[in-house]
C-alpha cells in the first residue's frame, strides 16, 4: 500500500475547442489578454492579429518603418503574459451554466434580450474577454502555474501551413487574397500599389501580388511536390495529394503539413517568389524546424523568440492583414512555451490523435462505446502477449518496412534499370566506411 499523488501540469487541446471554453474573437490570444493587437477587417468580415513590431527590441529599425506596415511608427512595448491570479480575478464573478436548456426557456431568454435596450451592457458584454470559468481553478495550485494551457503545436503548424499553401496557390475559399482582402488594404490606406481598380459594376482589376504564384510558377511548385520521393516511415506520399490540373493540395493531414513546413516547402519554393516574401517563408519554416528538434538549447530558444518576432514582421510587410489569423499570431508564443515546458515532442498531439483513432475503430455498438473499447483493447493485449511466444509471427501493432529484407536485414530500394556495377578502390572504400561510422546514429554508442 502506498499513497499516489498526482499534479495536473497543463491542458492541451486545439484552439477552437479552447476558444469555446475561454476566449476568442477580439481578445483571441489567451497569453496577451486584452493587450492583444487585433482589428476588425470591414470587407473580409473577420479579426486580424497584427502589430508584431511590439515584440521587437526598442531600437529595432522595423519600429521606424511606416510604409512597410500600417503607416505609423511603433512605440508600444512587448505585452506581458497574463498570470493565473489575474485570470482568476477576472473570471471569479462568472457563473457557469452547464447543460442544455429547454427550448421554451431559450425562446424566453431570446425575447428578453430583444427587449433590452441598455447599450452600456451590450458594450460591456462584447468587451468581456473571458466567457467561462475553468473548473481547474478549484485546484489550489492552478493559479500559481506559469503555464496552464499549452498551445498545440500540431494544430498551429497545420493552420499556418494551410494559410500559406492556400494563399500561394490562390485556392478558392482557402486563399487570404481576393477582392475583399484588397479592399481592406484600401480601407486601411496601406500598400496603394495593391489597391483594386474598379472597371465596372462589381468588376475590379486586381494587381499582381508578391505573395501569390503565377500559373507557370504554380506548375513548377506542384510538379516538384508531385515528383518528390520520400523514404519509408518519413511521411505519406505527398504526390498523391497534389492536383496538377487544379493547382491544389488535397487531403493534407497534420503529419503532411508538419513535413511540408519543416522540409519540403523550402525546396518547392526555390526561385519562385520574389526575394522578400520567399525569405520570410523560409525563416518561418526554419523556426518550426528548429523548434521541433529532439534537444533544445535554452539560450537558443531566447534567440528564437527574437527571430520569430522579426519573421512575423517581415510577413506583415508582404502579406495582407487577412493572412494573420489567430494561429499565425500564436506562433510568436511557441518558443516561450518550449522554454518553460521543454521539447515539443513531449507535448505534441500526434500519438494521442492516432490512439484516439484506434479506440474509435474498436466501437462496434455505439450504445455501449466504453464496453466495446475495453473488450477490444483487452483482446488485442492478449494477442500481443501470445504472439511473443509463437514462432514466425510478426508483432501486432508494429508496421513492417516494405523495403526491408527480413532474412539478411538489408534495406534495399527499388531496382535501378540498366545499372552498372562499380568496384571501389581500397582508399575510397575506407573513406565511405569512415563516413558511415561518423554519421550514423546507430553506431554513436
Amino acid at each position: 500500500m502506498f499513497s499516489l499523488k498526482a499534479i495536473l501540469m497543463w491542458t492541451i487541446n486545439d484552439f477552437p475547442a479552447y476558444g469555446n471554453l475561454a476566449t476568442k474573437g477580439k481578445f483571441g490570444c489567451p497569453i496577451c489578454g486584452e493587450d492583444v493587437c487585433s482589428m476588425w477587417l470591414k470587407y473580409s468580415r473577420k479579426f486580424s492579429y497584427l502589430g508584431h513590431r511590439r515584440f521587437l527590441a526598442p531600437d529595432h529599425p522595423f519600429r521606424e518603418k511606416k510604409k512597410w506596415f500600417n503607416g505609423k511608427k511603433e512605440r508600444k512595448g512587448k505585452p506581458r503574459p497574463l498570470t493565473g491570479l489575474e485570470i482568476l480575478n477576472a473570471v471569479k464573478v462568472i457563473e457557469n451554466d452547464w447543460g442544455k436548456k429547454k427550448r421554451s426557456q431559450n425562446i424566453n431568454n431570446a425575447k428578453r434580450k430583444r427587449k433590452t435596450h441598455d447599450s452600456s451592457k451590450n458594450v460591456q458584454k462584447s468587451d468581456q474577454m473571458w466567457k467561462k470559468k475553468s473548473i481547474f481553478f478549484s485546484l489550489s495550485y492552478w493559479s500559481g502555474l506559469l503555464l496552464r494551457h499549452n498551445l498545440d503545436v500540431m494544430h498551429v503548424e497545420k493552420n499556418v501551413c494551410e494559410n500559406i499553401i492556400g494563399t500561394l496557390l490562390n485556392v478558392k475559399k482557402k486563399s487570404k487574397d481576393g477582392v475583399n482582402t484588397l479592399k481592406d488594404l484600401m480601407h486601411l490606406n496601406i500598400r496603394k500599389e495593391l489597391h483594386p481598380q474598379k472597371k465596372g459594376e462589381n468588376m475590379y482589376h486586381l494587381p499582381a501580388a508578391p505573395y501569390t504564384l503565377s500559373k507557370k510558377e504554380m506548375n513548377v511548385f506542384c510538379s516538384r511536390l508531385k515528383k518528390i520521393k520520400l523514404p519509408d516511415d518519413y511521411s505519406s506520399n505527398i504526390g498523391n495529394c497534389v492536383s496538377l490540373e487544379d493547382h491544389k493540395l488535397i487531403g493534407l493531414k497534420s503529419p503532411d503539413c508538419h513535413v511540408l513546413m519543416q522540409q519540403l516547402l523550402s525546396v518547392a519554393l526555390r526561385s519562385l517568389l520574389p526575394k522578400g516574401p520567399r525569405s520570410a517563408l523560409f525563416l518561418l519554416c526554419a523556426f518550426y524546424n528548429e523548434l521541433c528538434q529532439r534537444v533544445l538549447d535554452r539560450n537558443r530558444l531566447e534567440k528564437l523568440e527574437e527571430n520569430i518576432a522579426e519573421t512575423l514582421c517581415m510577413l506583415e510587410r508582404y502579406f495582407p492583414p487577412a493572412f494573420f489569423t489567430i494561429s499565425v499570431h500564436l506562433t510568436i508564443h511557441l518558443a516561450r512555451e518550449a522554454r518553460l515546458c521543454g521539447p515539443v515532442q513531449f507535448r505534441l498531439m500526434y500519438p494521442l490523435e492516432r490512439f484516439m483513432k484506434t479506440l474509435k475503430e474498436y466501437v462496434k455498438n455505439r450504445v455501449r462505446p466504453e464496453g466495446c473499447i475495453a473488450e477490444c483493447y483487452l483482446a488485442e493485449e492478449r494477442m500481443r502477449f501470445c504472439s511473443a511466444y509463437i514462432e514466425k509471427t510478426a508483432s501486432i501493432g508494429i508496421c513492417s518496412n516494405r523495403n526491408q529484407d527480413l532474412e539478411n536485414g538489408l534495406v534495399e530500394g527499388r531496382p535501378i534499370s540498366q545499372g552498372t556495377e562499380k568496384i571501389l578502390e581500397d582508399h575510397v572504400l575506407q573513406a565511405a566506411h569512415r563516413y558511415v561510422l561518423f554519421n550514423t546514429a546507430e553506431v554513436e554508442p
